[in-house]
């Protein structure tokens, strides 16, 4: 094979072969080759072309968008070596690449599954066939996402799928290829109903996207390619992840499932949000606790203090209007937010903390284990372990999706120990009127940050994301906070640990129960999911 110096070599093959020529039988090359192309309309065309410039007959062809959006595998019959060399040089000249320049990231080029289509047409055997037909796509903006055509199993036909810029253009296209005389078959024209994972030719962050879009249907196209975009990491680790792993699974359908969940918070805002209310319950001094579990399980407790409110936990920052809403038909003024008493650092707890301390200057409060989670991005900060570094990125996953902010001028719980509660280390203390409660510090179980809230008076223990509620949980509900099987890991940091820490705040909760029993009171748990219940259904959890 002729070529410069200064070219890469080309991964080739050459076979003699005798083929019949219109006078007598003679030898022809059967080449077959890979080629990467730019992913855009006309890439086929030029290709096609300088084939059939050089006489070459294509008797293969293979390019599938979904697997490399830029690899083609051909197979041409050309008839002597300087024909060959020939159409090397003009695939050099048009700089079409014979080895891989780099990894290029998927992109989101089709928004509308009807602007897909997918044919089975008549061509020619013959050189140059391909080439027409695919500068008619090329004129149509017609970019080809797949195509198939294999001279051993259909010489006269070949499967193409092909995406326009917009739906209206398919119907042109259409009538240009009848008008031509093309014999086809429509395979797949996009509609609505169609699955978009099923759909020849698409690329990965493509499929993620007509996904979101149907999940999302009041969202423009550059704000889901904007979330999109945030997700890339994410794939590549999984991708990554199930390499090493050596998994047989598809890290895209993991991957759609993460980003089914995470947009579910984006289409129950504004006339879509609901929040389940749990029974309020009243104090000494006028104090009234308020739960509410908002739409994706979390729950947000409002205790109101005469005009003072005090909020442990947010919820996702894509509620926060909803939830300023929300305080004000309980006849609260959002504005009279004065301080938040944060559980953790996660999204659906820590998300709309930062847009209350932009607007009202609310005061944040939180462990400073919370800072490293919140300056890195990633809810298993100072962990180890290839599974547990996926949490990173459904941490920017979800902070994004969920329009998570976090305060810029928290106020940090002090870190010494100034007492004990069973076996949690007593750190600080506030008051919500003449409720007083002990900050616990966790052992780091679940995330790094985590506190619980536990006012003895009265028995109410704040568990976090510890003695769920499970059995008032929604079948939706549970599945979303089943999200991290889906990652193969864990919601947990340690889950020793936190098997640890949940049998001792059981043994907390008990033994506080009985000193409670003769002053006729009992523990309550105010989990971060679920309804809040008495502490001896605690064997029921």
């Amino acid at each position: 094979m002729k070529h410069d110096a200064d070219d890469p070599p080309i991964p080739i093959r050459i076979y003699q072969q005798i083929m019949p020529a219109p006078a007598a039988a003679g030898s022809m090359l059967l080449a077959k080759f890979r080629v990467y192309l730019p992913d855009r309309p006309g890439s086929l065309a030029g290709f096609a072309s300088a084939i059939a410039e050089a006489g070459g007959n294509i008797s293969f062809f293979h390019y599938d968008r979904a697997a490399d959006g830029s690899r083609v595998v051909v197979e041409a019959q050309l008839a002597n070596q300087h024909d060959l060399d020939a159409l090397i040089a003009s695939l050099r000249e048009k700089q079409y690449g014979f080895e891989r320049g780099g990894i290029a990231e998927d992109e989101v080029l089709v928004t509308a599954v009807e602007s897909i289509l997918e044919v089975k047409v008549r061509l020619e055997n013959e050189p140059g066939t391909l080439a027409v037909f695919a500068r008619l796509l090329a004129e149509h903006g017609a970019n080809v996402i797949y195509m198939l055509y294999d001279e051993d199993i259909d010489p006269g036909s070949a499967d193409i799928a092909m995406a326009t810029t917009n739906p209206q253009e398919i119907n042109r296209l259409m009538h240009a290829i009848n008008e031509k005389g093309y014999h086809y078959r429509v395979l797949y024209r996009g509609s609505d109903e169609q699955e978009a994972a099923n759909i020849i030719g698409l690329n990965m962050v493509e499929k993620f996207f007509l996904r979101l879009k149907k999940l999302l249907p009041t969202s423009d196209v550059a704000e889901i390619k904007s979330l999109i975009g945030s997700s890339k990491d994410l794939y590549q680790d999984l991708v990554q992840f199930y390499a090493e792993a050596g998994k047989n699974l598809e890290a895209g359908d993991v991957f759609e499932t993460v980003l089914t969940f995470a947009s579910r918070s984006r289409s129950r805002t504004g006339e879509k949000f609901s929040a389940a209310p749990m029974r309020p319950l009243s104090f000494p001094g006028g104090v009234t606790l308020y739960g509410f579990r908002l739409p994706t399980s979390e729950n947000v407790y409002v205790v109101k203090n005469g005009d003072d409110i005090t909020l442990i936990d947010t919820g996702h920052g894509i509620y926060y209007n909803d939830l300023k809403n929300l305080i004000r038909k309980q006849g609260m003024d959002p504005a009279k937010v004065g301080r938040i008493f944060v559980t953790h650092p996660d999204t659906d707890h820590a998300g709309a903390s930062g847009y209350f301390e932009q607007e009202f200057g609310t005061g944040i409060f939180m462990h400073a284990g919370s800072a490293e989670v919140i300056t890195h991005g990633n809810r298993a900060q100072g962990t180890t372990g290839a599974l547990l570094s996926l949490n990173k990125y459904y941490t920017r996953l979800s902070s994004r999706f969920t329009d998570c902010r976090f305060p810029s001028r928290p106020h940090y719980f002090q870190s010494t120990e100034i007492g004990r509660a069973g076996a949690f280390s007593i750190i600080d203390r506030f008051e919500i009127g003449q409720l007083a409660f002990d900050v616990l510090e966790s052992l780091g179980g679940h995330t790094p940050g985590l506190v619980f809230y536990l006012n003895r008076e009265f028995g109410l223990l704040f568990t976090s994301d510890y003695l769920l509620n499970v059995k008032s949980l929604s079948a939706e509900d549970k599945e979303h906070l089943g999200i991290y099987r889906y990652l193969l890991t864990s919601p947990n940091s340690d889950n020793r640990i936190y098997k640890e820490e949940t049998a001792g705040l059981k043994d907390l909760s008990a033994a506080l129960n009985d000193e409670l029993t003769v002053r006729k009171r009992e523990v309550l748990i105010f989990p971060g999911h679920g309804e809040y219940y008495r502490a001896e259904e605690l064997t029921n959890t």
